[in-house]
């Protein structure tokens, strides 16, 4: 019981703490107009997605690392539980909750003043609307980069 409940704890303090080489604010191009209305995926969060990405998976790296590459890029709009919410190289970054059945993921939202004060009112388990692209993978969450909500 103890290993469930550190385990994910253990795992924001250190995606907190320690820099990315990758995480450097910068989008990949694709702009909020742009991505507003870009078409969007069948890539659902629950799933496969959400079976090999799980902390309890039983996929190996290197089917985690394959799965990554056939997502990466993708357009997806996924309504999630919001965990946690920070800013980071001036994105606000909503960390969704990771479920067995669901992935968890770190969204990354263009900070502005409209955003800031709507995340100020973001609760654990509220659910948000996140779409964009999906820039990767960081401690088994998917992370979308750039993007908007919905």
């Amino acid at each position: 019981m103890v290993v469930l409940i550190g385990l994910p704890v253990f795992a924001v303090v250190v995606y907190t703490i320690v820099p990315k080489q990758n995480d450097t604010g910068k989008s990949t191009g694709v702009s909020d107009v742009k991505l507003a209305s870009a078409p969007v995926s069948s890539l659902a969060p629950t799933g496969d997605i959400a079976e090999t990405f799980s902390f309890l998976s039983p996929a190996t790296q290197i089917q985690r690392d394959e799965k990554e590459r056939a997502i990466k890029g993708k357009i997806v709009e996924w309504k999630l539980p919001v965990y946690n919410v920070s800013e980071r190289n001036g994105f606000i970054v909503i960390q969704t909750k990771s479920r067995p059945d669901i992935v968890g993921t770190f969204c990354y939202v263009k900070a502005s003043d409209a955003i800031k004060r709507y995340v100020l009112s973001l609760r654990e388990n509220d659910l948000i609307t996140c779409k964009g692209e999906i820039a990767g993978t960081a401690m088994r969450n998917i992370e979308i980069r750039p993007a908007i909500l919905r």
